[in-house]
């Protein structure tokens, strides 16, 4: 089967009224951002950006209510991490927590950790780094 013959599922119409007000939320949100910052999106740091993020529901989309989260499927985040891609948003606050530490504390943590740390994420208030060695593999980790 060639590309042109393949048939695209239809974006279902929640997900493209969410794709919708993301949209509207950056083009506010990044009014005043140059081209250059934009340019910079996956080491854009902006703390505040990513607790308005939080406010909204839009990081830590996929983890449970119980934790602040909106157990919303994969395709939902999606749709949200795709458009603050695209937008050039400064994601960098956020990112480790939203996509590794806190899907990683939710199936290791303990219930304190759960606790302390998940909603704390979901808002947007709360941050890791990831520091990893592998000597003489020649991988790179970034």
């Amino acid at each position: 089967m060639s590309i042109d013959q393949f048939k695209f599922s239809p974006i279902p119409p929640e997900a493209e009224a969410l794709r919708a007000e993301v949209r509207r939320f950056l083009t506010e949100s990044l009014a005043d951002y140059p081209p250059t910052r934009r340019a910079e999106s996956w080491m854009g740091f902006d703390a505040g950006f990513s607790r308005r993020l939080g406010e909204r529901g839009w990081i830590g989309m996929a983890l449970p209510k119980r934790y602040g989260g909106a157990d919303a499927s994969p395709f939902t985040r999606y749709v949200v991490i795709e458009e603050l891609l695209a937008a050039g948003a400064p994601v960098s606050a956020h990112w480790f927590a939203d996509r590794q530490s806190g899907p990683q504390i939710l199936h290791y943590g303990t219930d304190a950790q759960r606790d302390a740390h998940l909603p704390a994420i979901c808002r947007g208030e709360r941050f890791f780094c990831i520091g990893m060695s592998e000597p003489n593999s020649g991988s790179d980790l970034a």
